[in-house]
């Protein structure tokens, strides 16, 4: 029997709910102790014969429950408990969720873009604090812009922005029946406008990447469907389009690989002080196609650094860098020669972006795409020189899908189970000799390849199943927003683990329960 009124419980409901989603890209302890209250109100409302009920007629929440029971069956002996309980705590809302939105009362459209809407304010307060810090930290810079994002990870942040953006979209242009008045429509269009800026502002790779595609392929499916006689050339500008990012690219790799080149028969072997140069052109180290460790004088550069800063010279950046190889990189990428006149060439604020891991002078240009295009261009270059991915976000990336390959081919049909990730990671890179350093040394950072990896083809395939059929069965590829939720995470599955943190799982979870398992079956459907 219900401790209180049904329409008590009702609000209960709807208020963790939208404690929930306004608590996503927040506070992890919001999005914690929402559930709580949810799974609370859900054993104190009682009806558990009528719940039993649900589940035992809807097999799509049991399916898609059955993505956690995958994760506790491949706890098979000897595993590390420490991690798999970690792991296994990271994935309760994938059993929890489900069932408890899914035995629920139905959620009306109006409930629904309550909660979305919910879910954009918490984003766009979110965004307005890390413009705060974008505008009052200077120590903010392309290679360390994830600190922007206060409360989770900035990739994840970047996907629940993308994900606000067609929300906004959706009740702006495409819900009839829901679509915002005017005065609404104008706080929503810019809204939106901010949100675009703040995702280019975000510097995340990856949003960037998931918003780009699921724009395009939106305009893609318009074009198909699309019965005008100027089809032709719609499709001619689609044609266009992912040409110009790939020039953009391609003009930046060429401007990055004409390397200057040195003849030593003709340089200046020695400093204005009397000081000598060292000239190493072997190394083909560059910052904006300058050589590095040419015109390099330590000597000076230590004694005028210790003038400049209170920075150790022989420290680490925040980055994790050597100080005096970042100080190196940055002079050499404002062509300026590394010594005295060098160090005093610089402005104090250049310093401060030194000592904060700033490695060329392009990467305090904050408001453009090209430092973290060049960056991730000097990622690969130096990792293909090298062979060390260390600290390089991008070729890191690289290294972790080597490694995770080597495990795959040694427990391709049963994985290496839920515990053992970490261990066989660890494991396998001591036996390939990986130049990662330790701190480094982390996992595949790609979802699908982390289930292969981990529960082999066979739980590999189910997990695939069981993501896919609830959302066939439940028509949930007929809802825009439900299909662009599933795209951004399906796309983000190829760059992260997504569902390895708490933030990225229970973002999935909780709109794939609302949109399939929690909306009244006679909601209105708007495809994409």
């Amino acid at each position: 029997m219900p401790l209180f009124s049904q329409t008590i419980h009702r609000n209960i409901y709807l208020f963790g709910l939208l404690l929930l989603v306004f608590s996503l890209p927040l506070s992890m302890f919001g999005t914690s102790f929402s559930q709580l209250i949810i799974l609370g109100n859900w054993i104190l409302e009682g009806k558990f014969r009528e719940k039993f009920k649900i589940l035992k007629s809807n097999k799509s929440i049991l399916f898609f429950a059955s993505i956690f029971f995958i994760h506790a069956l491949w706890l098979l002996p000897p595993q590390d408990y420490s991690y798999a309980y970690n792991d296994l705590k990271i994935k309760v809302p994938l059993l929890v969720l489900p069932v408890l939105i899914g035995t629920s009362n139905y959620l009306s459209a109006k409930n629904i873009k309550l909660i979305l809407i919910v879910f954009v304010s918490g984003v766009l307060l979110g965004s307005l604090i890390s413009l705060f810090r974008f505008l009052f930290y200077s120590s903010i810079n392309v290679t360390n812009y994830r600190e922007l994002s206060v409360f989770i990870s900035h990739i994840r942040f970047s996907l629940m922005v993308a994900f606000s953006l067609f929300i906004l979209l959706y009740y702006c242009f495409i819900n009839r029946e829901l679509k915002f008045n005017n005065v609404h429509k104008f706080i929503a269009i810019l809204i939106s406008l901010w949100l675009i800026v703040f995702l280019f502002l975000l510097k995340s790779l990856t949003g960037l990447i998931v918003f780009s595609v699921i724009v395009y392929l939106s305009m893609v499916y318009r074009a198909i469907i699309i019965k005008s006689y100027f089809k032709w050339l719609y499709f001619f500008i689609l044609l266009i389009i992912p040409a110009l990012p790939i020039y953009y690219v391609y003009a930046v790799s060429k401007k990055f690989t004409n390397i200057e080149i040195i003849d030593l028969s003709i340089v200046d072997t020695l400093t204005l002080s009397g000081n000598k140069y060292l000239f190493d052109v072997s190394n083909k180290s560059v910052e904006n196609g300058k050589l590095v460790w040419v015109y390099y004088c330590p000597v000076e550069l230590k004694s005028e650094w210790g003038k400049r800063s209170k920075v150790l010279f022989e420290s680490k950046d925040i980055n994790g860098n050597e100080v005096q190889y970042t100080i190196v990189r940055y002079l050499t990428s404002k062509g300026l020669r590394k010594d005295s006149v060098g160090i005093w060439s610089l402005k104090n604020e250049e310093i401060k972006a030194i000592e904060s891991g700033v490695a060329n002078y392009t990467f305090l240009e904050k408001w453009k795409v090209y430092p973290l295009v060049y960056n991730a261009l000097w990622e690969l270059y130096e990792y293909k020189k090298t062979g060390n991915a260390s600290g390089h976000s991008l070729a890191q990336r690289i290294e972790y899908l080597k490694t995770a390959k080597e495990i795959i081919k040694e427990h391709f049909w049963f994985g290496v189970g839920t515990g053992n990730v970490r261990l066989a990671f660890d494991k396998k890179y001591i036996e390939m000799n990986s130049l990662l350093e330790n701190e480094w040394r982390l996992r595949a950072h790609n979802q699908l390849v982390t289930f292969l990896l981990t529960f082999g083809i066979f739980g590999f395939i189910w997990l695939i199943f069981a993501l896919f059929y609830p959302a066939i069965k439940e028509k949930g590829f007929n809802d825009f927003l439900f299909t662009i939720l599933f795209l951004i995470i399906i796309i983000s599955f190829i760059n992260e683990d997504t569902f390895e943190t708490q933030a990225g799982v229970t973002f999935f979870i909780i709109f794939y329960s609302v949109f399939i398992f929690g909306k009244e079956k006679q909601y209105s459907n708007y495809s994409v």
